[in-house]
């Protein structure tokens, strides 16, 4: 697995891709934005409190955010989708089209982030909800707390390994999910380790690292720009997705076994 290869490759896709197809670009920022815009009422709620210095109705601004997080979440699953479309090895870059297959395919690939993100949850709420529990009991007692923060920040370090073993293991998942159409085949733990190891466990990783890099360095720069900034990371944004989806694809691929040659003919 050449790593130089595939960044100009995936460069090169999301270039001739988006360039070349603005309205591809447009609807993708748009599909970017979707899961923001139930916030809004949110934050028109809490406008009078903060300008009044008032304190606003917490269990109707609690209601609020629960409903808007659910909302964003589904309106989130139209990009998901429309990853899953480059996962499967699309070339060129298709269009966005075909909402409701996005949408169902959205739902799949959400459902399977949530289900292996559950051990990351439970190790969390274990440690910082018993830490929580302990401290409300401890009351002021400033030296009980202490060895609560360092439960807390182990805690904090096992989650991060155990969410980095586990992401390692759903991005193949994922991509195996958007290929087959079966949500089961996200979680084929032999055939997913089988493609790690035919790309190389140190391989897959160093390339998820430098993929990632990338990424950061994009933003970070973006980012330092004044005023622009962050309008410019909006906007490029849909580049950055297609490039590093597409990037993850061909890692991927490295792994896949070879395809099986042609029976020969057979002559009478």
């Amino acid at each position: 697995m050449d790593i130089g290869t595939l960044i100009g490759d995936s460069f090169e896709y999301a270039k001739d891709g988006l360039l070349g197809n603005p309205v591809t670009w447009i609807l993708l920022i748009v599909l970017s934005i979707l899961p923001v815009l139930p916030f809004i009422p949110v934050v028109l709620l809490m406008l009078p409190s903060l300008m009044t210095g008032t304190m606003p109705d917490i269990p109707t601004l609690i209601g609020m955010f629960a409903v808007a997080f659910v909302v964003a979440l589904l309106l989130g699953t139209f990009y998901m989708g429309y990853m899953l479309k480059i996962f499967r090895g699309e070339t060129p870059l298709p269009a966005v089209s075909g909402y409701g297959r996005m949408f169902s395919d959205g739902i799949g690939y959400l459902a399977i982030e949530i289900i292996y993100a559950i051990p990351v949850l439970i190790i969390l709420g274990v440690t910082i909800g018993g830490a929580l529990m302990a401290a409300l009991s401890a009351g002021p007692d400033f030296g009980a707390l202490l060895p609560l923060i360092g439960g807390v920040v182990i805690g904090i370090f096992i989650a991060l390994i155990v969410g980095f073993i586990i992401g390692l293991i759903a991005t193949i998942g994922i991509i195996r999910f958007s290929r087959t159409g079966r949500m089961g085949e996200a979680f084929n733990f032999s055939a997913i380790t089988g493609t790690i190891g035919r790309i190389g466990w140190g391989s897959y990783i160093l390339a998820l690292i430098i993929g990632v890099v990338i990424i950061v360095i994009v933003q970070l720069v973006l980012g330092m720009i004044p005023y622009l900034g962050g309008i410019l990371q909006l906007i490029v944004s849909p580049f950055v997705t297609v490039f590093f989806t597409r990037y993850i694809t061909l890692v991927y691929e490295s792994g896949e076994p070879p395809a099986p040659a042609p029976a020969p003919a057979v002559t009478p």
